[in-house]
């Protein structure tokens, strides 16, 4: 399913009784974007939804399966546990610790402060919520992108519940999946769930003879494997009418094989020249471009990487209603591990390159023949910790009454050590070994708010909504650069001792709003909403000076107008948004090429305005009871109005007028679903859907090397039901069309060469479950 269609069964509200299905026509959507159990269609704010019986349906299994079903949302992944989340072309690609993410990934309200553990499996949820623009009058955090909401589901008192499902599918794909609500008194649930995942994965191995160094654990039948294993328990108390206290404990463990790097593109000077400098050459003559779809599924690099990743967590939730309002006190921690080793390249490295001269004539391998190997072979490494506590105390006012308001307050403290290492093959030193840098950072961030908003309804159609909130955010570093063999080395990080940075942000921002209801089922509303983010320190820095230089924090305007409009006796439902974001000092982070360089380095820094403007559309069509139809479509218009950066080997910095990162001019989704009842009482259930994405830059200086190409994807499903809903039984294929589509790409070298990932090809598999 492609649209927000995917929530349309009847959804059960976190603090109310839900209200009966409707005999025909489409079902409301209940949801909590303002902290309180609201119909979608009622809520001034843009939103998508998905239920958790659709997500089960469609075979989404984590974020980026919504990409593309969620306008504006989009997303490139440097490795399996570091997403780039962008919405409406609002994102952040430092990855360092020091830095804030623009979306904000939230877990039954808690936040999630590392990016490393925002990749979550999608497994037993009640809803999927994704609100677009600014949210900062509603959240403990300040969200100036956007918020990715996970509801999961809640333990039921007084019901015992079992739900099941194991999926066999190409690939070795084996999954399995499992909840139970166990009522353990009158007043007393819990809830248990697991999700276990596993494929031997896609790739193919690439013989690159001698220069062959697996490092990882992988078989070469298995290469880019993955298994994980997410569970969550959870208990639910009422000790009296007015009082409910939640406790929640879920972790994870993640184990990814390597991640391919293929080659995708190379310009001169020296990488156009058909020889070990050049990867399109070296990919071609190793055979790393024999195969399906051009080589793009086949791995050639020397090492065998992974990914690892543990996750831990709890929260802790007290509701109690008083007269005059609700009462939330919710505590939570997180504690996360990533280890992450790739070859950047995907290619096996050529002998010692001697830049210097020392050892000879450098030309002599860096013109040499491709069969060499590839001279700019780098590999990377990470590790990272981190732990997070935050805490919120929240009022929230009656849903009924004709004035609605809701205030708190929030608090977080987090801790995280990261160390990024980057590697080359022998470059110029005498002994000639292996080159190894490493950046360390030691951070600790503590940030408090207030926040409160408030609608008053001056007439049965007209209502007024205003919101402010105040942030301030204190940011610790501790950083230092190791040289672990050779201190010649192409990426210029600078070996440097401890050295400590520090500094504070503060910030007022605040939401207006109306909205007008010329009949029940449709309105019409508008709002100006401001957003900020905290400055941050460069994660991959080259010297102690950037290292302990704090760029600026950015801060957003968004105008929005919009519409929800049930027609046709609610047969029909069209959602449209204009939106207008002015931005200020937006944070860029770039890899380029300096003069003084003779490879690359990271740098973030602030662009001086952007502006992006852009129209949403979602539409559900039930014209009968046995077919629905829908689809999504945005436009989208994000431009560097004044950007001028550091200079690169080109000598210019100039990027005003160039468009975002992940910011794609147009992209939609489509979707037929037909459910026709068998005689037996059984029932059978087909959907096909569709999804667009056009290019996507992922630099700032638009090269044509650093682009993800347009592509659409197709996916399909039919599923029979038992006549008493316990047995289901469904057979699916993903990217049925086998379309290879860019995931990822980045360029090296002054953007002369680029490197990009590769999504899945063509799945299949058939799905049983059981409900009792």
């Amino acid at each position: 399913m492609a649209t927000s269609a995917l929530a349309q069964e009847q959804e059960q509200p976190e603090t109310s009784t839900s209200e009966t299905p409707r005999q025909g026509g489409l079902n409301e959507i209940i949801v909590t974007a303002q902290k309180r159990a609201e119909n979608l269609q009622d809520v001034p704010v843009a939103v998508t939804a998905f239920g958790g019986e659709a997500l089960d349906q469609a075979n989404m299994k984590g974020l980026e399966d919504v990409q593309g079903r969620a306008p504006g949302l989009v997303i490139s992944s440097f490795s399996p546990g570091q997403p780039e989340i962008a919405i409406r072309g609002v994102g952040t690609k430092e990855d360092g610790a020091g830095a804030s993410d623009s979306t904000l990934i939230m877990v039954d309200g808690v936040y999630f402060a590392t990016r490393t553990a925002t990749n979550i499996d999608i497994f037993d949820l009640e809803r999927l919520e994704v609100l677009r623009g600014p949210q900062g009058t509603l959240f403990g955090k300040n969200a100036i992108a956007g918020v990715v909401n996970y509801v999961t589901r809640k333990p039921t008192l007084g019901e015992f519940e079992f739900k099941a499902r194991q999926t066999v599918g190409n690939f070795g794909t084996f999954d399995t999946g499992a909840g139970v609500n166990i009522p353990l008194g009158e007043n007393v649930a819990a809830r248990l769930s697991f999700s276990r995942r596993d494929t031997d994965g896609y790739l193919t191995r690439v013989d690159v003879g001698t220069r062959a160094v697996p490092t990882g654990s992988e078989d070469d039948d298995d290469i880019g494997f993955a298994e994980r294993f997410a569970w969550r328990a959870a208990i639910a108390w009422e000790p009296t009418d007015r009082t409910s206290v939640f406790l929640s404990l879920d972790g994870a463990d993640d184990d990814f094989g390597t991640d391919n790097r293929e080659p995708v593109g190379s310009v001169g000077p020296l990488h156009d020249c058909g020889c070990a400098s050049d990867p399109m050459a070296v990919n071609e003559v190793i055979g790393g471009t024999r195969g399906k779809n051009g080589g793009v599924y086949s791995y050639a690099g020397e090492e065998l990487g992974f990914s690892k990743r543990d996750l831990i967590g709890g929260m802790a939730q007290v509701d109690h209603e008083f007269s005059f309002a609700t009462l939330t006190v919710l505590g939570a921690f997180r504690d996360s591990t990533f280890k992450n080793l790739l070859d950047s390249s995907g290619l096996p490295p050529s002998p010692v390159v001697d830049l210097t001269g020392s050892n000879g004539n450098p030309n002599l391998i860096l013109l040499g023949s491709p069969e060499l190997g590839f001279t700019f072979d780098s590999v990377d490494v990470i590790d990272e910790q981190a732990t997070q506590y935050t805490g919120e105390i929240r009022l929230t006012s009656p849903g009924s009454s004709r004035f609605r308001w809701v205030a708190g307050l929030f608090g977080s403290i987090e801790d995280i050590q990261r160390t990024e290492g980057v590697g080359f093959s022998g470059l110029s030193d005498q002994s000639l070994e292996p080159s190894f840098v490493a950046a360390n950072m030691d951070f600790l961030g503590k940030g408090l708010g207030g926040y409160g908003q408030a609608t008053f309804e001056l007439t049965d159609t007209f209502s007024l909504t205003g919101g402010a909130r105040y942030s301030y955010e204190k940011k610790r570093i501790i950083a230092s650069n190791d040289v672990i063999t050779s201190p010649n080395v192409l990426l210029i990080l600078r070996p440097f001792p401890e050295t400590r940075g520090e500094d504070s942000w503060s910030n007022f921002s605040w939401r207006i709003g109306a909205e007008f209801r010329p009949t029940s089922d449709i309105m019409v509303y508008g709002s100006v909403a401001t957003g900020f983010k905290s400055g941050g320190f460069t994660g991959t820095a080259t010297t102690a000076e950037r290292a302990t230089t704090a760029f600026e924090p950015e801060e957003a305007t968004n105008y929005e107008l919009g519409a929800k409009m049930d027609l046709l006796d609610r047969r029909l439902r069209l959602n449209t948004t204009a939106f207008y974001l002015d931005y200020k000092d937006l944070q860029v982070t770039r890899f380029f090429q300096p003069p003084t360089s003779g490879f690359g380095e990271f740098i973030t820094e602030n662009a001086s305005d952007a502006t992006i403007k852009g129209v949403e559309v979602e539409l559900t069509a039930q014209p009968v009871d046995f077919l629905e139809f829908g689809g999504t479509y945005a436009y989208l218009d994000a431009k560097y109005k004044n950007f001028f950066g550091t200079p690169d080997i080109s000598g210019s910095g100039d990027f005003s007028d160039n468009r975002l990162r992940q910011a794609p001019k147009h992209s939609w989704s489509a979707y037929v679903q037909v459910s026709q009842e068998l005689a037996s009482g059984s029932t059978i259930t087909a959907n096909l859907n569709a999804r667009y994405q056009s290019d996507v830059f992922t630099n700032a200086d638009n090269n044509p090397l650093d682009v993800l190409p347009s592509y659409t994807l197709a996916d399909a499903w039919i599923a029979w039901q038992s006549a008493d809903r316990v047995w289901e039984i469904q057979g699916w294929v993903k990217n049925f069309t086998d379309e290879a589509y860019r995931t990822h790409v980045y360029s090296q070298r002054g953007g002369r060469i680029a490197f990009g990932t590769f999504g899945s090809p063509r799945t299949y598999g058939v799905t049983l479950s059981y409900e009792y």
